[in-house]
């Protein structure tokens, strides 16, 4: 939903919606949601990456769902090539994909002359995503094969994004795919510390952005972080100032009063890391998962906090 606000400047509201009563080679391994803002209706498909039909089919697909619904239909992409997006446009096809490209004519229209080649998955380093989907494997689920499907809703995103998130952990050599009928099942490659060594050249720092703000009484549900998580876990004494962590989607940053520790007592601010995913799904008593700090503090030259992360880390048996 963040691609249609930064495009269109609208908030939608998303809801699933069901797809019976749709021919099967319609419905079969798609997603059917409802999007709408202030009167503006519209229905969006999302395609499994796999998806075979091509442009003439889609034309008498979006009539007949369009037909059973009353309202205009687009079709959610994970990627498309130019000549893909130049066809959808000749047949006035509303489209939109994760690569950018996004053409909806009863709204507007915002395209980019950029495309994904799909034979070439980046692996320099983990999107937020991907690395969630290897942290949920790594803590609760290494040993098992995992359903994409089960992955995306206990991560919260949707399975467009869990397919790209594991086509990179694939290319990572990270975990393995298999197809078993209408589901796929990720495998990790590797156990416990040797599956954590392989991963860790491509491990981002998950913090955006950090800010001091005025406390807050339900900032104290955010596990802590930085310097006070390493406190509440190791012989470290505690900041001044307390470090919590949450995800940057959950905060209003208009309302948000950034201040001055200079001018403020100590006792009344709170610093907040601003993640790129959302720490609470890997936090445990309190404090924010082990890697993840790491990964904060991965350009750290204090011996101080050296020794407190090599003491936190400890707490994780692979």
């Amino acid at each position: 939903m963040d691609q249609y606000k930064r495009l269109f400047g609208i908030d939608f509201k998303k809801s699933v919606i069901s797809s019976k009563g749709l021919p099967l080679y319609i419905s079969a391994r798609r997603s059917f949601y409802k999007l709408s803002y202030s009167g503006i209706e519209f229905i969006l498909v999302e395609l499994p990456p796999d998806e075979k039909f091509g442009v003439v089919a889609f034309k008498k697909q979006a009539n007949q769902i369009t037909a059973k619904y009353g309202m205009p239909v687009a079709f959610a992409f994970e990627n498309m090539s130019r000549a893909q997006r130049d066809s959808m446009i000749n047949q006035n096809i509303p489209f939109i994909s994760e690569s950018g490209q996004i053409y909806l004519p009863f709204l507007g229209i915002a395209l980019q002359n950029t495309f994904y080649d799909t034979t070439i998955i980046m692996a320099q380093k983990m999107m937020p995503v991907t690395q969630a989907l290897f942290l949920y494997m790594l803590y609760y689920n290494e040993t098992k094969p995992l359903i994409k499907k089960e992955a995306a809703a206990k991560i919260g995103v949707t399975q467009m994004s869990i397919t790209r998130a594991s086509e990179q952990l694939s290319a990572m050599g990270l975990v393995s795919q298999e197809r078993r009928g209408k589901e796929t099942y990720m495998h990790a490659t590797a156990n416990g510390t040797q599956w954590y060594e392989m991963a860790k050249p491509y491990l981002i720092n998950p913090i955006q952005r950090t800010i001091t703000t005025t406390m807050e009484k339900w900032y104290m549900s955010y596990p802590l972080s930085g310097e006070s998580a390493l406190a509440s876990r190791t012989m470290l004494n505690r900041p001044r100032i307390e470090t919590r962590a949450v995800f940057k989607n959950l905060v209003d940053l208009k309302n948000l009063q950034v201040v001055d520790t200079r001018w403020e007592s100590y006792r009344d601010v709170i610093v907040l890391e601003l993640w790129k995913y959302d720490p609470n799904l890997f936090s445990k008593n309190g404090a924010v998962d082990p890697i993840s700090l790491v990964k904060c503090y991965e350009n750290n030259v204090d011996e101080r906090i050296e020794g407190a992360i090599e003491e936190y880390l400890e707490e994780k048996q692979w």
